[in-house]
Formats: structure tokens, C-alpha cells, sequence
């Protein structure tokens, strides 16, 4: 007869052997990853202590100090360059006078001249005239008048307004040049019955002398900004509708490059209260005798 199999009962604890390969295997696991740490952290602390480190952080410091000091360079340098401008690049009209004006006749004191001077003479015109408005006293003219434009472009006529009434003066400023030309004679030349309303009554004009060293800025100049009036050089008589021809003039030395300027005006309006005194030409800048005109003629001294 057949032997019938045989069983047995299988403990449901697990073998101390079993026990024994997991808890080692649990422990190999624990250790064996405490000690990758260990060795992360090792590799940490070389790389931080290492050269390689060291010389990237020194590396900075000398970047950083070295844009400190090109800010520092710069700085100096723009304030230095701000300092050394070319001077011509800062001239306006308002100060060019401030240039020096050196004397380009250099040596001409030293060459033998006859004694007594040669006798020369020559018309200076003056360099500005220009109306100013007692009752306006803000306004400035318009220093080309007859300006215009043609085919060829702009056109600037050469001849300029000279206009006196109760409330309008003529300023005149001049500019001794050439060399050896120290003498100078003002003139104010015209003929009354071209010059003035012939149905007036007679009156009179003032001719002063202004205290200007400075070159009249005609963009800016009116009655408020004129110079001060120094003094009194006359007071002409113009009787108007007479054949009466004004020839007056006067003496003075002038040294090369000094400035002159003279205002004809209406001898004291205010006071006088009338309104007669009216004067006008148009002046060229032409002529060895101009008329009308108020102009300088510079005589030889050497």
C-alpha cells in the first residue's frame, strides 16, 4: 500500500537565522551611508580649505579694488579735463571782450621817424549805432534794419539810423586803430534842412560821452542798460528849414584799441516840455568828409 506523505507544522516566527542576515544587512546600510556622509563632508571641508579657493577670493578683492580705483581715476580726470577746456570753446558774444587784444605792431617803436610826424589822417566810422527809448526803456532796436534777403543770399547794408526826439537818443561807439594814429578828432556833420522838419522851431541838441570800456552788446542794449553819461561834450543849436550846415568838432588824444562811445541826445526834454527837437539821417560808412555823419578822424603822432 501506498506511504501517505508526511507533513510537518512550520513555526510562523522567523528563524533566528533569517533574523540574523537582516538586522546585519540593516546595519551595513546604516554605516555604510553614515560614512558617504562622512567622506561628503571631508571632500567639503578640503575643497574650502583648498588653494584653488583661496586664490578665487583674493581674485575678487583685487576686481573690486581695482573698479574702486578707475571710479577714483575717472573723477579726477573729468574734473582736470573740466579745468583745462580750451578757453575758445567758451566764448560768447557776451564775453569775448575778455580776450586779450595783443598789439601786432611789434618793433614799430624802434624804426627811425621823421620830427616833426608825417601828417596822415583817416575816417574811423563807428562800430555800433543804435537808437535807445527813454519812454520804452526796456525795448532793444533792431540792429540791421535793412537787412534783406536776395538771389544771393542775406544782404546787410552797411548804413545805419541816426534818429533824435524827445524820447529817442543815438548811441555811437568807436574803435582807435592802427598804429601811431594817437590823435583823434570827433565829428558831428550835417545839414539841417535835409536832417530835420523844416516847419519846427529851433532847439537843441546834447552830445555826451558815456562811460563805457566795454563793447555795447546791441542783442541787449536799451535806455535802462545803457552806459552812464560821464559828460557833456556840447550843446548845438539846430535851426530848422535854414540852410544852416552842423560842422562841429573836437580834439582828444586816443591810444591804439580804446573804445569811445558818445550819445547824441535833445538837450533835456523834460524840462523844456517841447517837442520840436527832432533829428534823422541815415549814415554810410563811406567818404573822406562823410555828411551826415558822426564819425573820428585819427591823425598821425608818429
Amino acid at each position: 500500500m501506498p506511504t501517505s506523505p508526511r507533513y510537518s507544522l512550520v513555526s510562523s516566527e522567523p528563524s533566528s537565522s533569517t533574523d540574523d542576515l537582516d538586522s546585519n544587512e540593516e546595519l551595513r546600510l546604516k554605516y555604510s551611508g553614515h560614512g558617504h556622509r562622512q567622506n561628503l563632508c571631508a571632500q567639503c571641508q578640503q575643497s574650502a580649505g583648498s588653494p584653488g579657493t583661496s586664490i578665487s577670493f583674493w581674485a575678487i578683492i583685487a576686481s573690486l579694488l581695482s573698479i574702486c580705483i578707475n571710479c577714483v581715476i575717472f573723477l579726477a580726470s573729468s574734473k582736470i579735463s573740466g579745468e583745462c577746456t580750451d578757453p575758445l570753446m567758451t566764448v560768447t558774444n557776451e564775453n569775448i571782450h575778455l580776450l586779450r587784444r595783443p598789439s601786432p605792431f611789434i618793433g614799430m617803436d624802434n624804426i627811425t621817424r621823421p620830427v616833426p610826424p608825417v601828417y596822415r589822417d583817416f575816417v574811423n566810422f563807428p562800430q555800433v549805432i543804435q537808437q535807445v527809448n527813454s519812454e520804452r526803456p526796456k525795448f532793444v532796436y533792431d540792429d540791421d534794419p535793412l537787412r534783406y534777403m536776395s538771389s544771393r543770399g542775406l544782404v546787410s547794408p552797411e548804413e545805419r539810423r541816426v534818429q533824435v526826439t524827445n524820447s529817442v537818443s543815438t548811441l555811437f561807439q568807436f574803435r582807435t586803430v592802427d598804429y601811431g594814429m594817437e590823435k583823434c578828432e570827433l565829428h558831428v556833420h550835417f545839414p539841417v534842412n535835409t536832417s530835420t522838419n523844416s516847419t519846427a522851431r529851433p532847439f537843441l541838441t546834447s552830445l555826451h560821452r558815456l562811460d563805457s570800456s566795454l563793447p555795447l552788446n546791441t542783442r541787449t542794449l536799451s535806455y535802462s542798460t545803457k552806459p552812464r553819461v560821464t559828460s557833456t561834450l556840447v550843446e548845438i543849436r539846430v535851426n530848422p528849414g535854414s540852410n544852416q550846415v552842423v560842422d562841429w568838432w573836437q580834439q582828444f588824444d586816443c591810444k591804439w584799441d580804446q573804445l569811445f562811445t558818445f550819445e547824441l541826445a535833445c538837450y533835456d526834454p523834460e524840462r523844456l516840455g517841447d517837442d520840436s527837437c527832432w533829428l534823422e539821417w541815415w549814415q554810410e560808412r563811406k567818404g573822406e568828409d562823410p555828411v551826415p555823419a558822426v564819425y573820428i578822424k585819427q591823425i598821425s603822432t608818429v
